[in-house]
């Protein structure tokens, strides 16, 4: 399995295109959210990698990127992103972000402009108190409980209408996969978060959200969206999806960015 060595931790990726990607493509790189892997996003990646390079971290703690008690925050995982940039000789890349991931890819878009061409944002998280005590509740349960209890829970809890039953078993094996520890420090992360300067994100954006998005509401999608301030900026809600939009509506979400990232 290849692995980087980024920040002092070791990283599970994958890389559609690894020599180069097709001429006149463009490269993107994903990040997932908590409980999740780079799995999460296979299915939308049909769309994408016949003309495009993707690239698919397991983030620092999740999955395949074992968790080594090393500190981990919002910020640093935006930072072994561009770590991999380096590492793989890429300059400039489309960001993808789910829920965590969606944290982590605005933080890029305002913090990195340099080496951001554009972000698509899934279900992003927007930081807040009421998110924190989730979040902080959620990591003492990983610590103490093992994280069984949560993966039979999500599944049902953060889907929508439309969510079909391998959705949700795909769903419950992402979470039950994960080092307990890692998912506590990641859910600590998510509590910590920083606030992000939406206003500084010029970026060409996308927002996909679920209607039926209880971890990310339509409320916070809104807020993060209109402080954007690229000029050219779309948000598109799924109907009937909740959280998980990669897995529940793999076909929408695929052709959105499809058009998003052929339209650059």
């Amino acid at each position: 399995m290849p692995f980087l060595r980024i920040n002092n931790h070791q990283l599970h990726y994958t890389d559609s295109h690894p020599s180069g990607g097709p001429a006149g493509g463009h490269t993107l790189i994903f990040t997932h959210g908590l409980g999740s892997s780079q799995n999460y996003y296979f299915p939308v990646l049909p769309y994408l990698t016949k003309h495009h390079r993707c690239i698919t971290p397991d983030t620092y703690g999740s999955a395949r990127s074992p968790y080594t008690e090393q500190d981990v925050s919002i910020s640093s995982i935006a930072a072994d992103v561009v770590g991999i940039l380096d590492a793989l000789s890429i300059d400039k890349a489309i960001v993808v972000g789910h829920s965590m991931g969606g944290l982590v890819v605005t933080l890029l878009g305002a913090q990195y402009k340099d080496r951001v061409s554009g972000i698509v944002a899934i279900g992003p998280t927007h930081p807040g108190e009421k998110l924190a005590e989730i979040m902080q509740k959620r990591s003492e349960t990983a610590a103490e409980s093992g994280i069984e209890s949560l993966a039979n829970a999500i599944p049902d809890a953060a889907t929508g209408s439309k969510s079909t039953p391998l959705a949700r078993s795909f769903i419950r094996e992402l979470v039950l996969s994960q080092d307990p520890k890692g998912y506590a420090a990641l859910c600590r992360a998510i509590a910590n978060a920083p606030t992000v300067d939406y206003g500084a994100i010029t970026a060409p954006f996308l927002l996909i959200a679920g209607e039926e998005d209880k971890s990310a509401s339509m409320e916070g999608c809104e807020f993060i969206f209109n402080g954007v301030t690229s000029s050219k900026k779309k948000m598109e809600v799924l109907k009937g999806i909740g959280h998980w939009q990669c897995l529940e509506a793999a076909d929408d979400v695929g052709k959105l960015i499809e058009g998003f990232v052929g339209g650059l």
